[in-house]
């Protein structure tokens, strides 16, 4: 089957039609050699449609996906919210424009993104920023970033937005700057932009970004986006207070590709799937679910039903929930599992 699969694939992804059928063979394949003791999964009826690196925000006990890559790797506009209750998906507005490697950041009621990629799998970078109001499902146009930025990181500190890092427009230079756009200013006046913060040490994109303990945690990433792709196991700590960068505990491998399957749960972060590069190694796509607690060092907590590429996941009423992203060679899947959170 694995030799079949491989030796296929570049055929299947070609065809039109055919790769949702491709990721569908892969994941089954990849979760029939699930090792014994792995994470106790139940399966899910499917997404409505596939997606790979959403942007993903939980709000009133439900998990909303905006964006990210649909079948042939194709940028989507397409919007949707899961209610874990019933287990109903309900589209909501689509996103102005369709895009991936933009990351969500909820301030009440509201979801912000910034920056990504726009229109495709070799889609053109953005300095596009928008504001999303959950109650009236409206999107609303916000000051532009400096410049256009793919797969960079976004955080909430107060009521301070701050966006890092990513790639620049050429898509592959990996972009210290950081900025800031005070939210309140902003409400108050519409002329209000985005100031800078200090750098990032070390520049890169597709890292992980939350809020945690009032400090911005960085988490992984890779060098280049286009060409090298190196992830990295370093993770940076910004403190808004001393506007400084500190070194915060490292991963156990490089890691990159989990923005929507990060977030911080009960004083905890979560990171799950993405790529990995162990030392030596070659890069892979990853099943581990990974936990950070205060004081401590990455563990190793539970493992995905298969290894998975930006998925979206969460944990809602003491539940893992995991849906989409790629089980490898750009392949997209609308799979969904659930299991007691780890």
């Amino acid at each position: 089957m694995r030799a079949a699969t491989a030796s296929n694939a570049e055929g299947l992804r070609s065809q039109p039609g055919m790769r949702t059928r491709f990721a569908a063979a892969l994941a089954a394949a990849l979760l029939a050699a699930a090792p014994a003791g792995a994470q106790d999964w139940e399966k899910l009826p499917d997404m409505p449609v596939e997606k790979w690196e959403p942007g993903t925000v939980v709000l009133d006990g439900k998990l909303y996906l905006f964006g990210g890559y649909t079948d042939g790797v194709r940028s989507s506009k397409l919007s949707n919210v899961f209610d874990p209750g019933d287990g109903s998906w309900t589209r909501i507005q689509d996103l102005p424009s369709a895009i991936t490697h933009m990351n969500m950041v909820l301030d009440g009621r509201t979801v912000w993104f910034a920056g990504g990629f726009k229109d495709g799998y070799r889609g053109h970078t953005i300095a596009e920023v928008w504001s999303y109001d959950v109650d009236a499902d409206r999107y609303t146009a916000a000051p532009l970033l400096p410049e256009p930025r793919g797969g960079g990181g976004l955080a909430l500190v107060g009521r301070r937005l701050h966006y890092m890092g990513g790639v620049e427009e050429d898509r592959d230079t990996d972009s210290p700057d950081h900025w800031m756009l005070d939210l309140d200013a902003w409400a108050a006046d519409r002329r209000a932009e985005w100031t800078p913060a200090a750098p990032m040490p070390a520049p890169r994109n597709q890292f992980s970004s939350v809020t945690f303990d009032g400090k911005i945690y960085a988490i992984g990433g890779q060098f280049h986006h286009d060409s090298e792709q190196l992830d990295q196991a370093r993770v940076d700590v910004y403190d808004p207070a001393a506007d400084t960068w500190t070194s915060g505990p490292p991963l156990p491998k490089g890691h990159s590709h989990a923005e929507g399957a990060t977030f911080v749960h009960d004083g905890r972060i979560y990171m799950a799937g993405g790529h990995t590069t162990a030392p030596g190694g070659s890069k892979q796509v990853d099943p581990d679910i990974l936990v950070l607690s205060p004081g401590g060092g990455w563990e190793v907590a539970g493992k995905l039903p298969l290894p998975l590429s930006s998925p979206a996941a969460a944990i809602i009423d003491g539940r893992f929930f995991v849906a989409g992203g790629s089980p490898g060679r750009s392949a997209v899947q609308a799979d969904m599992w659930v299991a007691a959170a780890p």
